[in-house]
């Protein structure tokens, strides 16, 4: 068994019409100071000179191809996860660029966190409770996720690490989802341990036609959201107790009336409020909610007087 065949982590670019960044992406990855890695390149039937430029690079590291139809983002990033040799997964699509340390950073968190089974950037200014790095059990990030305002899973995938046996065990990424990664990592927290870590691994570049900001469309965001959380609070493996798990469900409904009435009454859209309503089964009993306060305050036994932590940052 060696490096070559089982490498620490499979990097994988996704590309559909990158051209126009996709050298720098690619060359981002192959400058890493980190070099225990496999580089998967899946372009997705592109229309541009993305798939041209991708067979100029002839690194041994590098496995591409190009798919006979256009699959779409979901299912081609399965695509790769099935390929995957590496233990561990980060996903660097064909418009983001990958920091020269990125890997070595990653690679030291592991070493020193071998149980975690992902490695995710959060915004650590808004975690003040937490000194980073921090090794999360599932109930603590699902009653982050649900009893909480701290943002765990909506950071940029870019600085997210997965444990590629864990992913595939939960079936890849849903492709009933338009946002199907924040699905599978509000998904992933209810099951495996993740370690926390300050973000900023990556670039995610933003521009107007990218796939994130294409979900703001229709309210499908909104929309998707809702549906995402009331699956997993329905959920049998659900790690919450009982009375937490009550509080999560109080919380979504008070979130979610709030979150259409702000989207739509409050910019005077009566027919998308009364089509959001409809659409998402809620009762206009439930508008009561607006009066109400959810119970955000979860973390974890902590404060920022007397925060988590461990011994990473003082082991010499």
């Amino acid at each position: 068994m060696t490096a070559d065949k089982f490498p620490l982590f499979t990097v994988a670019t996704i590309s559909y019409n990158s051209g126009k960044w996709i050298r720098q992406t690619i060359e981002s990855v192959l400058a890493s100071r980190y070099t225990n890695f496999e580089y998967l390149i899946s372009d997705d039937c592109s229309t541009d000179d993305s798939w041209d430029i991708i067979q100029t690079y002839k690194d041994s590291r590098i496995r591409a191809w190009r798919n006979e139809k256009n699959l779409g983002e979901y299912p081609n990033r399965n695509k790769v996860l099935q390929k995957a040799k590496g233990k561990y997964i980060l996903y660097i699509d064909g418009d983001d660029i990958l920091y020269k340390n990125a890997l070595l950073s990653y690679a030291n968190y592991i070493d020193a966190f071998p149980q975690a089974k992902g490695v995710w950037g959060v915004h650590a200014i808004y975690f003040d409770f937490v000194v980073f790095p921090y090794l999360f059990s599932p109930r603590q990030l699902t009653a982050l996720n649900f009893l909480s305002t701290y943002p765990v899973t909506v950071v940029g995938f870019t600085d997210t690490v997965f444990a590629v046996e864990e992913l595939r065990a939960l079936g890849g990424f849903d492709t009933r989802f338009a946002i199907g990664d924040t699905y599978i990592k509000r998904k992933f927290c209810n099951y495996y341990e993740v370690l926390l870590v300050p973000a900023g691994n990556a670039f995610w570049r933003q521009y107007p036609t990218q796939a994130s900001r294409r979900v703001t469309k229709f309210y499908r965001n909104i929309i998707e959201t809702y549906a995402i959380d009331a699956e997993l609070l329905r959920s049998v493996d659900f790690v919450l107790t009982d009375e937490e798990l009550e509080k999560a469900k109080l919380n979504f409904r008070i979130r979610a009336v709030k979150m259409i009435v702000r989207n739509t009454l409050q910019k005077g859209k009566l027919f998308d409020f009364v089509k959001l309503m409809k659409k998402l089964n809620i009762s206009y009993s439930s508008l009561l909610l607006l009066f109400k306060k959810g119970d955000y305050s979860y973390k974890a036994g902590a404060t920022s007087y007397n925060p988590l932590f461990n011994q990473y940052n003082f082991d010499k």
